[in-house]
C-alpha cells in the first residue's frame, strides 16, 4: 500500500511536534530539577509570611534539663514555619545538611575532655547529638535550634545579629581568588572573620586544610590565595598561613591553638571539628551553637574556672554568652559582649525594616562585583 506525499508531511510534521514537546517538557524537567528544593513544613502546619513575634517562641529551660530536651523531629514540628526571610543570601546554606552522624565524626576524633577540661558530658552526650539535620528559613533554623537546646529563641536572633548581621557565608564570586578553588572570598564579618594574622607552621597547616574542605565541592576555597578587596575584606594581606579562624551566623571558631593542648596531642590539622559542617549549613552552625550554650550552662564548661573575676558555675546564661566571644568569665570584655547582645535581644533588631533589607548590609567590590 502506497502513502501520499501528503500524508508523509503530516507525519513528519506530527514527529517535529512530538519532537519539540518532548524537548520542551525535558528543558522544563531539568530547569526545574537543577533547582535546590525548599523546605516544607511539615503535612498540615500552616505557614505564614509574617516575622517571628517579638517575644518569641521558645523559653529557657532550667539546669539539670538537658535529658529531657526534645529531639530533631520533635522540634522541627515546633518550629512557626513563615516564609519571612531577611537574608535570601543564605538559601543555598539554609537548604545544605551535613551527612548523618558526620559531625559526631568529626568531634569523637577531637575529645574535648582531656585533664578535667571539660565535663565527660559533652563528649558523651552533647557533641554526639549535634548533627544539623534540618533545612529552612534562616529564622527558622534559628529557631529549630533553640528548640532543640532548651533556649530562648530571640537570645539565639541577638548573638547572631552581633556576630554576621545574619548572614551565614556571604562571599564574592569564585573568581575573586585565583587558583583558590570554587567558592570565592568570603565578605569579612559576614560569615567570617577573626583573622590568624602571624604565619607560623600551626596555622599553614590549619589553613592549608580547611583549604581542601567542603560540603559543597563548589565552596572549596582556599583563603590564603585570596587578594585585597576594595570592600569588605580581610583587615591584612592574606599569605601562607593567614586565613580566618571562625565561620558562620554565629562566629563559631574552627581553628584550634597546639600550643593550649600543653601535653596532649593537637586535634588533627588544628581544626576543632566544625569546618566545614559551620561555614557550609546554617542548620550545622545553629547546632553547635545551642550544643555549646547548653553545655556551659549546664555548668560543663569546667576550664572557665579561674578566667574572670568571677567563679565560673552552672546557670548563668548571659556568662556564657560573654564566654563565647572572649573565651572568659565575666571580664570587661566578655561583659562588653554580654551588653551588645542584650542591647540587640531588647530592641528586636532583626525586626527593624531597614535589618530586612539584606542588601543595606554590605556593598559590592569594585573589581569583584557583588557578593552572594
Amino acid at each position: 500500500m502506497s502513502t501520499s506525499p501528503r500524508r508523509v508531511l503530516k507525519k513528519q510534521v506530527l514527529l517535529i511536534a512530538v519532537l519539540a514537546v518532548g524537548i520542551g517538557v525535558f528543558a522544563l524537567y531539568r530547569v526545574f530539577a537543577s533547582r535546590p528544593a525548599s523546605n516544607s513544613a511539615p503535612p498540615g502546619v500552616a505557614v505564614g509570611s509574617a516575622p517571628p513575634a517579638a517575644v518569641g517562641y521558645f523559653s529557657l529551660q532550667p539546669v539539670g534539663s538537658w535529658s529531657r530536651l526534645p529531639s530533631d523531629s520533635q522540634c522541627t514540628a515546633e518550629v512557626h514555619y513563615s516564609t519571612w526571610e531577611p537574608r535570601p543570601e543564605n538559601y543555598q546554606q539554609n537548604h545544605t545538611m551535613p551527612a548523618p552522624r558526620a559531625m559526631a565524626a568529626s568531634f569523637a576524633s577531637r575529645p574535648r575532655d582531656r585533664g578535667g577540661t571539660f565535663n565527660p558530658m559533652w563528649d558523651s552526650w552533647l557533641l554526639p547529638r549535634v548533627d544539623g539535620q534540618f533545612t529552612g528559613t534562616t529564622d527558622e533554623i534559628l529557631q529549630w535550634a533553640a528548640c532543640k537546646w532548651g533556649l530562648p529563641d530571640n537570645l539565639i536572633r541577638a548573638d547572631a545579629a552581633i556576630e554576621s548581621t545574619w548572614f551565614q557565608y556571604l562571599h564574592f564570586p569564585g573568581n575573586a581568588s585565583a587558583g583558590g578553588g570554587g567558592g570565592g572570598s568570603c565578605y569579612w564579618k559576614r560569615g567570617c572573620g577573626d583573622a590568624l594574622s602571624s604565619p607560623r607552621a600551626s596555622t599553614i597547616a590549619y589553613c592549608s586544610g580547611i583549604a581542601t574542605q567542603g560540603l559543597l565541592p563548589g565552596e572549596v576555597h582556599d583563603y590564603q590565595k585570596d587578594p585585597v578587596t576594595s570592600i569588605g575584606g580581610y583587615p591584612y594581606t592574606p599569605g601562607p598561613g593567614l586565613c580566618p579562624k571562625t565561620f558562620s551566623i554565629l562566629g563559631i571558631m574552627s581553628w584550634s591553638n597546639p600550643a593550649r593542648a600543653k601535653q596532649y596531642p593537637a586535634y588533627p590539622g588544628n581544626q576543632n571539628g566544625t569546618f566545614p559542617f559551620n561555614r557550609d549549613s546554617t542548620a550545622a552552625a545553629a547546632d553547635y551553637w545551642g550544643a555549646s550554650m547548653r553545655g556551659c550552662y549546664e555548668g560543663w564548661e569546667t576550664w572557665l574556672n579561674n578566667t574572670g573575676p568571677r567563679a565560673y558555675a552552672a546557670g548563668d546564661l548571659w556568662g556564657c554568652i560573654g564566654a563565647w566571644y572572649s573565651g572568659q568569665w565575666h571580664t570587661s570584655v566578655a561583659n562588653g559582649y554580654i551588653s551588645r547582645v542584650r542591647s540587640a535581644e531588647k530592641s528586636l533588631v532583626w525586626l527593624n525594616p531597614a535589618f530586612d533589607i539584606s542588601k543595606q548590609q554590605y556593598h559590592c567590590a569594585a573589581t569583584y562585583g557583588c557578593p552572594d
